[in-house]
């Protein structure tokens, strides 16, 4: 076999999981799909929905970050911090909230770290179901949703059509992080 015929070979193959990914109906492993399926049934299921804005990015905004956790009221979800003081949502995003976190075709199989300072979740989606509440994550600069249940615990990234969807819709909900600070958005 000829080289240039075997480092083609190796390229397409680098490439191919990439483009199955694309045209798949969803992007989750099935590993990922097992974890996934109980939260998408609760969120369908959920009869209440609170939304919590992140505090200031942790590395870019250290010294934002410390001023707000030494001077206003906040919450740890899953040992991130929030405000303490859940934002009014507004109902019309009630429904396109939930059809986006609960749809298996919003989401991919985590492809690793990006370079956008770490993990930072910019809002917090905390699904009511029955005595359960499912929590999901959302980082504007990874793109990166994580998510948790009783008994789940998934990372996975956002797809670019949807990550827009949901950008659009919590963006406006900004209102306790400093002005100066700007969400995180790669």
């Amino acid at each position: 076999m000829k080289l240039p015929f075997f480092i083609a070979i190796l390229g397409f193959c680098a490439v191919l999981p990439k483009t199955l990914l694309a045209i798949a109906p969803s992007g989750l492993n099935d590993k990922d799909l097992a974890q996934f399926a109980p939260i998408s049934e609760a969120i369908r299921r959920a009869s209440s929905l609170t939304l919590f804005e992140g505090l200031p990015h942790q590395e870019r905004e250290p010294d934002q970050l410390k001023n707000e956790l030494a001077t206003k009221k906040t919450v740890r979800i899953h040992d991130y911090p929030f405000y303490e003081q859940p934002l009014a949502l507004a109902p019309e995003d009630l429904e396109p909230l939930r059809r986006l976190s609960a749809a298996a075709e919003t989401y991919s199989s985590y492809a690793g770290p990006k370079r956008c300072g770490g993990y930072h979740p910019d809002y917090g989606l905390a699904w009511k179901d029955g005595d359960s509440t499912y929590h999901l994550l959302i980082c504007f600069g990874c793109q990166e949703m994580k998510l948790f249940g009783p008994k789940q615990e998934l990372l996975a990234d956002i797809r670019s059509d949807s990550f827009k969807q949901f950008e659009s819709i919590l963006k406006k909900y900004r209102a306790q992080r400093p002005k100066n600070e700007t969400l995180s958005v790669r």
